[in-house]
């Protein structure tokens, strides 16, 4: 009986990555010279978001609280105050 080889992770995912990139260029090599920049331009705004999913934008940020008290006073909204040590990846303000 013959034994099989098993290649570690890292070697097989790089393997995956190595041909999945280059799938994707494929479609990248037909294009001229001449029509690269156009194709990335409209290439670009194809995968912009839609208005839906960038609600996040409506969002009247300011970077003062004087500010922030003035609009929300000014537009009777509420404010959020969010304050940070620049690790906002722990999950706490």
């Amino acid at each position: 009986m013959a034994a099989r080889t098993r290649l570690p992770f890292s070697v097989l995912g790089s393997l995956l990555l190595g041909a999945a990139a280059t799938a994707g260029c494929a479609t990248a090599g037909t294009i001229s010279d001449a029509k690269i920049q156009s194709w990335v331009e409209k290439t670009v705004a194809e995968r912009q978001p839609a208005a839906e999913d960038k609600r996040f934008d409506e969002i009247g940020w300011v970077t003062d609280i004087g500010t922030a008290i003035r609009l929300g006073k000014e537009y009777n909204r509420p404010i959020f105050l969010y304050t940070g040590d620049g690790h906002i990846n722990t999950g706490r303000c």
